[in-house]
C-alpha cells in the first residue's frame, strides 16, 4: 500500500546574513524642519524662517515576546534524545528583533540585546528553581538604587520609557548567581556571532504569519547540553551592559549576589543519548496508511466493512423519535467514490443514503448539507449578497444557473476586478494598474461577485471544521501519515446546502439546463483561473481527482517550518492548501492524485551543532562553554570555512562572522520520502 525511502539531502536552500539593522531602534527622535522665505521686491532683503520640531518614540518589545514571533526552538520544548554537541537555539520570525533595541557597548560596535543562556537542572534548582522564576510589574525593575525592595537582588540598569513601561504589563524574570551569569554571558567578541538571519524559500510550507517573508533570525547559546534535563532562558542583555566581558563598562557592583534578568521565553528539554528524537528518527516512527480504521479480526462483517471505509458509527434520531445506529465519514475517503445518480438536493433529509449492501443509514451528504446552510447562514457577507442578488423564491440549482450566467455575460469586468485586486495585493509601484472598465457595472456585481468568491473557498474546504472533516480520532493516531481521496458528492451536498437559502424552486429553464455538478464545477473552475479565466470552462471539476494527506506528528509541532513536496499524476501540481490545523496536525490538498511527498528538515531550524573534534579547533570546557569566535579562528586558519559568495563572482565571506559560525555548524538537513501505493 505504502512504503517510504530515504533520500541523501540536497544542499540547503538558504542564505546566511549576519544581522539586519533596522532604520530606527528602540529610543526618542526628533524631526526638525526649518523654511526660509525671502520675499522679492522688499527692501532688506531678509528671509523669513519657520520651524517644526516634532518628537517621536520607537517602541520595541523589551520584556515580553509574543508567541506569534517565536517560530521555532532547538532542541523542541519537551523533548528527549541525543542533543550532544548540539547548540541550543530558538528561531524567530521578526527579523530586525534581535537589533531592534541598543545596548551600551560602544558607538562603533552593534550587538543583540537578547542572548541565549543555558543551565543545567542541577544549576537551575541551586538558583532557587521554579521560585527563582517570578512576574513583576516594570516598575519593579526602575529603581535609582538598582536593588530589589529587600535589597537582596541587583536591578537592571534601566531608564523609563514613554508608553512601554505601564504597570499594566507584566514581566517574567529570574534570579541568578552572579558567578553563573558570568558565565553564561557571551563577551562582546562573541554576542554577534550568535545570532544571524537565515533567508529560506516559503513556497513548500505552511501558510504562516511573518514580517518578512522567509527571513528567520537565529539566537544561538554558546553551551551545548549537559546529560540529563536543560533549563533554556532567552534573556535581555539590556541594562546589564557590566556583564558583557569587553563592552568597556565598570564591573557589577559588588553586593547583592543575585542578578534579577527579564527572561523573554524559556523551555526545557533533556539531552539523552539513549533516546533518538531527531527528524530523520521521528520520520522513522511514523505509521503510513490511508485514512481508514482497521477494525480487529474478530469484528462482524456488518461494522467492518464500513469501518474499513472510513466510517464512524453514529447514533442517529429518527422523525418518530427512534434512536438507530447510523454512519458518517467527512469528504476525505479511502477509496475514489462513484457520482450518485442524483446531484441537488432540496433539503438535509434528501441527502441521506441508505447503504444497498446492508441497508446501513449513511449521514455523510445530509451532514454535509447542513454544514453548507450553517456556514452560509454564519457568513454575513455571504448572507447580504445573497439577497442582494436573488430577490424571489430560488433553489439551489435556480442559484447556480443564475450565478453561472452573471459570469458568461460579465466574464470581462471579472477579469479587470480580480485583476485590480491582484495589482492592490502586490503594491508594486512600477507595475501600472489595470484599465478601469469603460462602464458602471450593474448594481448586483459585486453581490454576485461575493457569493462566487466564498463558494469557490468553501468547496475547497476552507473554513469547514475539522470534526467534519474527520470524524472518528481512530482514523488519525498520534504519528501517522494518512493518505485520502476527496469525496465530490460530499463538495456537492456542501454546496447544495450553502445556495438553499433563498427557497427551493428549479426554473424550468435552470431544469433543462446543465447539471448541478456541471454548475458548481464551471464556478469553481473560474474561481480557481482568476483573471485567466474563460466564459464556458469545461464543468468538469468535481469529476477530476483530488487526493489530500494528513500529517500527525512531532515533525509538524517541533519543525514548525516543516517543508512538504508533493509529487502528484498524471502532471506535476503544488498542493493548493498547505495548513497547519493544530500545533502537531498539518492537511494538504492537491488536484490529482499524489504519488509522493517528501518531507524536508526545515533550512530555517536545522539542527545546530559543533562538528566532530579536532586538535587544533577549541572543544568545549568541562562546563559546556565554547566561544565561537576562537572556533571561527581557528577553522579559518585551517580552511573549513564553509561559506561562499551569494552572488556569483562575489567576494568571499569573512571567516570571523555570524554567518561564518552559522555555515560551520548547521547541519545539511534530512529529507524523508514516503511512496502512496494507490497510484497508477
Amino acid at each position: 500500500m505504502t512504503n517510504r525511502s530515504t533520500t541523501p539531502p540536497e544542499s540547503l536552500a538558504v542564505a546566511l546574513y549576519d544581522a539586519y539593522h533596522p532604520a530606527l531602534t528602540a529610543g526618542a527622535y526628533r524631526v526638525v524642519m526649518q523654511q526660509s522665505v525671502a520675499l522679492d521686491g522688499t527692501t532688506d532683503g531678509k528671509a523669513h524662517h519657520y520651524y517644526r520640531d516634532d518628537a517621536f518614540f520607537v517602541q520595541s518589545p523589551r520584556y515580553h515576546i509574543d508567541e506569534n514571533d517565536i517560530h521555532a526552538h532547538y532542541p523542541p520544548a519537551g523533548a528527549m534524545g541525543d542533543f550532544n554537541r548540539h547548540i541550543p537555539n530558538i528561531v524567530l520570525r521578526k527579523r530586525a528583533l534581535p537589533w531592534e533595541r541598543v545596548l551600551a557597548v560602544g558607538p562603533d560596535r552593534r550587538a543583540p540585546w537578547m542572548a541565549l543562556f543555558l543551565l543545567t537542572e542541577e544549576e537551575f534548582q541551586d538558583n532557587g528553581g521554579e521560585a527563582a522564576i517570578q512576574v513583576v510589574k516594570p516598575s519593579a525593575l526602575l529603581r535609582p538604587d538598582r536593588k530589589s525592595t529587600d535589597g537582596a537582588v541587583l536591578l537592571p540598569k534601566l531608564t523609563m520609557e514613554p508608553g512601554g513601561d505601564a504597570d499594566d504589563l507584566r514581566v517574567t524574570v529570574i534570579d541568578l548567581g552572579r558567578s553563573l551569569a558570568q558565565s553564561a554571558c557571551p563577551s562582546l567578541d562573541d554576542l554577534p556571532l550568535l545570532v544571524h538571519v537565515r533567508k529560506v524559500p516559503m513556497q513548500d510550507k505552511p501558510r504562516e504569519p511573518m514580517h518578512g517573508a522567509g527571513e528567520f533570525p537565529v539566537v544561538a547559546a554558546r553551551r551545548v547540553p549537559a546529560p540529563g534535563p536543560n533549563v533554556a532562558l532567552l534573556v535581555s542583555l539590556e541594562g546589564w551592559e557590566e556583564l558583557i566581558d569587553g563592552a568597556g563598562h565598570p564591573p557589577l557592583p559588588s553586593e547583592p549576589d543575585r542578578l534579577r534578568m527579564v527572561v523573554l521565553v524559556r523551555w526545557r528539554f533533556t539531552n539523552n543519548p539513549d533516546h533518538a528524537h531527531s527528524f530523520s528518527a521521528v520520520a522513522q516512527r511514523m505509521t503510513i496508511d490511508t485514512l481508514r480504521f482497521a477494525p480487529p479480526a474478530q469484528t462482524p462483517a456488518a461494522f467492518a466493512r464500513p469501518l474499513g471505509l472510513g466510517y464512524t458509527p453514529m447514533p442517529y434520531r429518527m422523525a418518530d423519535g427512534d434512536s438507530v445506529l447510523a454512519w458518517y465519514r467527512g469528504p476525505f475517503v479511502p477509496e475514489p467514490t462513484q457520482a450518485l445518480p442524483f446531484d441537488e438536493f432540496a433539503h438535509a433529509d434528501a441527502a441521506l443514503i441508505l447503504s444497498p449492501d446492508d441497508d446501513a443509514l449513511i449521514l455523510s451528504h445530509a451532514a454535509a448539507w447542513q454544514l453548507g446552510r450553517l456556514m452560509a447562514l454564519s457568513s454575513p457577507s455571504f448572507l447580504a449578497a445573497t439577497r442582494a442578488f436573488i430577490r424571489d423564491d430560488a433553489g439551489p440549482r435556480e442559484v447556480a444557473a443564475r450565478l453561472d450566467t452573471f459570469m458568461v455575460n460579465h466574464v470581462q469586468a471579472i477579469r479587470r476586478e480580480w485583476a485590480q485586486r491582484e495589482w492592490a495585493a502586490k503594491a508594486d509601484p512600477a507595475q501600472p494598474p489595470p484599465e478601469d472598465a469603460d462602464t458602471q457595472p450593474p448594481g448586483y456585481f459585486r453581490a454576485a461577485m461575493t457569493m462566487v468568491e466564498w463558494l469557490g473557498a468553501l468547496v475547497r474546504l476552507d473554513g469547514v471544521p475539522f470534526t467534519y472533516l474527520v470524524a472518528g480520532e481512530q482514523t488519525l493516531p498520534a504519528s501517522a501519515l494518512r493518505f485520502f481521496h476527496v469525496d465530490a458528492n460530499w463538495l456537492l451536498a456542501l454546496a447544495n446546502g450553502a445556495l438553499s437559502l433563498s427557497g427551493c424552486r428549479t426554473s424550468p429553464r435552470a431544469a433543462q439546463g446543465p447539471s448541478m455538478r456541471v454548475l458548481v464545477s464551471r464556478l469553481v473552475e473560474r474561481f480557481i483561473a482568476g483573471t485567466a479565466l474563460t466564459a464556458n470552462p469545461e464543468g468538469g471539476y468535481l469529476d477530476r481527482p483530488k487526493t489530500g494527506f494528513l500529517l500527525r506528528s512531532t515533525l509538524v509541532s517541533d519543525w514548525p517550518g516543516l517543508e512538504t513536496v508533493v509529487a502528484t499524476v498524471p502532471e506535476a501540481v503544488r498542493p493548493y492548501r498547505l495548513e497547519r490545523l493544530a500545533d502537531d496536525l498539518l492537511l494538504g490538498l492537491c488536484d490529482g492524485r499524489i504519488a509522493s511527498i517528501t518531507l524536508k528538515e526545515p533550512p530555517e531550524a536545522v539542527a545546530f551543532r559543533l562538528k566532530t573534534e579536532r586538535e587544533e579547533v577549541p572543544e568545549p570546557d568541562q562546563h559546556g562553554f565554547f566561544s565561537p569566535l576562537a572556533r571561527c579562528r581557528a577553522e579559518a586558519a585551517l580552511g573549513l570555512s564553509a561559506l561562499v559568495p551569494s552572488v556569483p563572482g562575489g567576494s568571499r565571506p569573512g571567516p570571523l562572522t555570524a554567518s561564518a559560525f552559522a555555515a560551520s555548524s548547521m547541519s545539511s538537513g534530512t529529507v524523508q520520502t514516503f511512496l502512496w501505493g494507490n497510484t497508477p
